[in-house]
């Protein structure tokens, strides 16, 4: 069967989903928040509110080796590097969600073209008209390596007749394959080989709503 690993529980945001593994209370690497983000030319960038990892939200190029003259910024941000938009999209990949704001990011997986250590941000194409530098406190968190071989999902027992709703990043209360509720289907087991966590999300009936989650590698 393989071994399992009980994480703590995911909490409900209704109407923006919620990944169910990357946001539950003992998940590793937590999430961390964003301080703001603006949008300039097809491309948003989103500043941390605290030092940028050096793994999981690096571009193509990697993190940034070493810091020049003009404030700790790579040669990569310089003139004609990836910095100004001509860089490919092949770098790790990062989950949004919980933006206030920005709610156009909520539930998507994004791939970082590059970052700044100098600023803790990192930047991925995204097609939007410009936005200026807004505060926002959305969530973030890296595409893990690690996949599974199943994922648990459980109705906590405080949701009373309440529903939980699980699918994709479009999940919502109208589109689900599973509506898990204490005085309905309990829980769900998604299983096969090769699990990616951060493609399962839920939505919710209220704030105070959650999920225990388990994994199974």
């Amino acid at each position: 069967m393989g071994v399992p690993r009980t994480l703590g529980a995911t909490t409900v945001a209704p109407g923006t989903p919620t990944p169910a593994v990357l946001a539950a209370a003992g998940y590793t690497p937590a999430p961390i928040a964003a301080a703001s983000f603006s949008i300039l030319n097809g491309i948003a960038t989103i500043v941390l509110g605290t030092t940028l990892p050096k793994n999981g939200y690096n571009g193509p190029n990697g993190y940034p080796p070493s810091a020049d003259i003009h404030g700790g910024i790579n040669s990569q941000f310089g003139p004609g590097g990836a910095g100004q938009g001509a860089g490919p999209a092949g770098g790790q990949q990062v989950t949004l969600w919980g933006f206030a704001t920005g709610t156009y990011f909520n539930g998507k997986k994004v791939t970082v073209i590059d970052n700044n250590p100098a600023n803790n941000s990192f930047r991925f194409y995204f097609a939007h008209a410009n936005v200026g530098s807004v505060s926002d406190t959305g969530l973030t968190a890296t595409s893990p390596f690690q996949h599974y071989r199943a994922v648990r999902l459980e109705c906590s027992q405080s949701n009373g007749a309440d529903f939980v709703y699980v699918g994709d990043l479009n999940v919502s209360s109208s589109r689900y394959v599973a509506a898990l509720s204490l005085t309905g289907q309990l829980s769900i087991e998604i299983a096969s080989e090769n699990i990616p966590p951060e493609g399962i999300f839920i939505d919710g009936t209220s704030g105070s709503d959650s999920v225990q989650v388990s994994l199974i590698y």
